[in-house]
């Protein structure tokens, strides 16, 4: 293959420093994303008209997992979200990434996105998002009578690849976005130019874009049972480890025969059933491996595993190594 040139290169070059493993905190634990993670999630899922109150540009809000609101959606505004409680994966753009509790991301405008959690040690998890949303012409008006804020620009350009923080820069967005639900009116509107400020002058160890490129969506790809394979998403998080998870029980879950329901979801995410029940599965296990103390023979069971010899090909398939081996070099990093 022909290695690209000039800018290109550049480019290529500066995704791979964002997503090299030393970018992603220690409580990512998991198996990173790639760049067909998710390959083929162009459908923009269900469209959310945000809402904010009449006298504020401002919706901030937050819930629990499960919650009715929870869904494949996307939406106009810029969203700032914060994960309370729970490790999980997000499913963002045309990616797969696992989350624990302090992430801290900034969404750009219609990139779809939605967060399962792993309900193995809780069925439940009764404050997990915090979250604001604002219109991204609320910023364009701000760079054009503010000069002061043109930083703004490069920073929504940026959000479209979907900006997680790390470090102190996480610790000071989790506290900005408790502190708008404690406030209103202008003290609100601080709070979210602070909240801005912080993922504009995060430093660069601080930061990395979750996605590869800009998320540009496929329209060709909705298509009737769309629907029902995102609703699909919600019963395979709560039956992700607990024994009883497979394309047959699924797929009668959401009305749809196997077959039909299997095409559906190879078309919407460009993986098959098995394979993106797996990947969550892994990523459940390496981080069990490297959080918890339970010994390696007791992962597979918590992670949907019966069968100790399939876990331990499968995770090798994965990451390239035993889980041992995982455990060893990332407790002792």
């Amino acid at each position: 293959m022909r290695k690209p040139s000039g800018d290109a290169a550049t480019h290529e070059a500066e995704d791979r420093e964002e997503r090299l493993p030393g970018a992603v905190p220690r409580e990512y634990y998991g198996v990173l994303p790639d760049a067909d993670a998710f390959r083929g999630r162009k459908d923009l899922g269900e469209v959310e008209f945000v809402m904010p109150p009449a006298d504020s540009v401002i919706h901030w809000n937050r819930h629990g997992y499960p919650d009715s609101s929870i869904r494949w959606h996307h939406h106009e505004d810029i969203e700032f979200h914060l994960i309370r409680e729970g490790p999980g994966t997000m499913l963002i753009g045309d990616a797969m990434v696992p989350f624990s509790a302090g992430q801290v991301t900034m969404i750009g405008s219609n990139v779809p996105h939605m967060w399962l959690s792993n309900l193995n040690t809780a069925r439940e998890f009764p404050h997990r998002d915090v979250y604001c949303q604002v219109r991204p012409r609320v910023f364009e008006q701000l760079i054009r009578m503010i000069p002061d804020t043109a930083a703004l620009a490069a920073l929504m350009e940026r959000s479209k690849r979907v900006i997680s923080l790390t470090g102190a820069s996480a610790a000071e967005g989790w506290r900005l976005l408790e502190r708008m639900g404690e406030h209103s009116g202008l003290s609100q509107f601080i709070d979210l130019l602070e909240l801005v400020q912080v993922f504009a002058a995060a430093p660069r160890d601080e930061w990395h874009t979750i996605l590869l490129h800009d998320y540009v969506p496929d329209g060709s790809r909705l298509a009737e049972g769309d629907d029902r394979v995102n609703a699909a998403l919600d019963y395979v998080a709560i039956h992700l480890t607990d024994g009883t998870l497979s394309l047959e029980s699924t797929a009668a879950s959401v009305g749809m025969s196997p077959s039909m329901f299997s095409r559906a979801f190879h078309r919407i995410s460009g993986r098959t059933f098995s394979d993106f029940v797996r990947r969550l599965r892994i990523a459940l296990a390496c981080r069990l491996l490297v959080s918890g103390n339970d010994s390696v023979s007791e992962i597979p069971a918590q992670c949907g595993y019966a069968n100790l010899s399939n876990f331990n090909r499968r995770f090798r398939q994965e990451t390239g190594m035993t889980p041992s081996e995982y455990r060893r070099a990332h407790r002792s990093g």
